[in-house]
């Protein structure tokens, strides 16, 4: 097996949309639930070929802007692997189909197939499902549209979207990268057999968290034997060394931003060293529902600031935020406002048409994964250090034990 694994760099400004048209509001009237979408009748070979996998359920062919003829199925998963007798939950698969002698990329989620946080965001709605970085790629020009020569295959994560092992429950008891490989490995073996029988290659590929399970796909299908995959290829794949990586904090400010670290760390700097600046920025952590440690706001503010550094850094426009930088002589609550920035806000949000939205309102399954075997960022607060509002014990708490404070923002 051709097993290739090519990542790229920490999930930071690397991690851009390109921009794309924007979906025909007139294919779909709700965009509230997948199966209220129109759909239409398909190719009739592919529709009996899916209809014949036992575990595929609720199949609807439907038009998609981007990618074309599309095939929305419900796959019947087994909640637990390693025990059958757990039962099953339903999976959400989109397929692109081109035909059975084509390659075919396996785009590895690891979050839900839409961006369901904001149920007004165009991104919600499965007729604008987009298509994968490196499908863009590998599709050919005809005029001004966008032709593909391979099948798609993009599998919503457990625990994520309407894929809920545990219904409601949440408890993310069969939540692991070996469960999700084994979804992707059961759905992958059942197309192979009904429907994409040639000899055509499989891709697999992810971006960020989705190029962490890209990552653990290849893994587990070499430690099996299963020979699903013939080439990987995981974009932006964080290679976390330990479950708190201070590495990616450190990155953050001294490679990433390294254009503007001075003035970055100036007026970081000015949260521990400007009680008026504390003050405010404190004061909108506080607005923002932020929750203080015990006895020491700043020092959890602090935490909060760098936390949001590194989500401003990875989801919005970077030129733009730069320009935002505080400089000596601004207002506190300039400082403030700087640090407290929303990603997906007008300020510094990508201007294009189908730009990144916010982010998923299902997060816990990705902290908890992160924290049960993942890894997730760390940060680097030796620049706070000598900070002249923090205490003595702020100091301490800051350089002694970076797990203690990963338990306290984890709380």
């Amino acid at each position: 097996m051709l097993a290739a694994i090519l990542s790229c760099s920490f999930f930071t400004i690397s991690c851009s949309e390109i921009d794309k048209p924007v979906p025909d509001p007139g294919l779909s009237k709700s965009i509230d639930e997948f199966w209220d979408l129109p759909g239409n009748a398909g190719d009739p070979e592919v529709v009996a070929a899916l209809q014949s996998i036992k575990n595929v359920e609720d199949l609807k062919p439907f038009m998609n802007v981007k990618l074309g003829q599309c095939y929305y199925f419900n796959y019947n998963q087994m909640v637990d692997h390693n025990d059958p007798s757990k039962g099953t939950f339903k999976q959400q698969v989109v397929l692109t189909f081109v035909g059975k002698d084509a390659p075919t990329l396996l785009h590895t989620q690891g979050y839900s197939l839409t961006n369901e946080a904001n149920p007004n965001d165009i991104q919600n709605r499965l007729d604008s499902i987009d298509a994968p970085h490196f499908l863009w790629a590998l599709s050919k020009d005809n005029g001004k549209d966008k032709k593909f020569d391979l099948n798609c295959v993009q599998v919503e994560y457990r625990y994520n979207g309407f894929s809920l092992p545990e219904g409601d429950k949440d408890s993310f008891k069969y939540m692991t990268a070996e469960q999700q490989s084994k979804d992707l490995h059961a759905i992958v073996t059942d197309l192979k057999k009904a429907l994409i029988t040639g000899d055509g290659k499989w891709l697999s590929t992810g971006l960020s968290k989705n190029g962490d399970t890209t990552t653990q796909y290849a893994y587990f299908d070499e430690q099996n034997g299963w020979n699903d995959i013939d080439v990987y290829v995981p974009f932006a794949s964080p290679n976390i060394l330990q479950e708190y990586d201070i590495r990616i904090g450190t990155y953050m400010i001294t490679k990433s931003s390294k254009d503007v670290q001075p003035l970055l760390e100036k007026a970081y700097k000015k949260l521990v060293d400007d009680q008026a600046v504390a003050d405010a920025t404190i004061e909108a952590y506080a607005k923002k529902g932020g929750k203080f440690k015990k006895d020491s706001a700043l020092l959890t503010t602090v935490a909060a600031v760098l936390n949001n550094l590194f989500q401003v850094q990875s989801y919005s426009d970077y030129n733009t935020w730069t320009k935002l930088i505080p400089k000596e002589g601004d207002k506190p609550e300039t400082y403030a406002k700087f640090f407290m920035l929303d990603p997906t806000s007008p300020e510094v949000k990508y201007k294009g048409a189908n730009a990144r939205g916010p982010l998923h309102k299902r997060r816990t399954p990705y902290e908890v994964q992160n924290a049960m075997e993942q890894g997730g960022a760390g940060f680097d607060y030796s620049w706070f250090l000598d900070g002249k509002l923090l205490s003595e014990s702020d100091k301490k708490y800051l350089k002694d034990d970076i797990e203690k404070t990963r338990q306290w923002i984890c709380r």
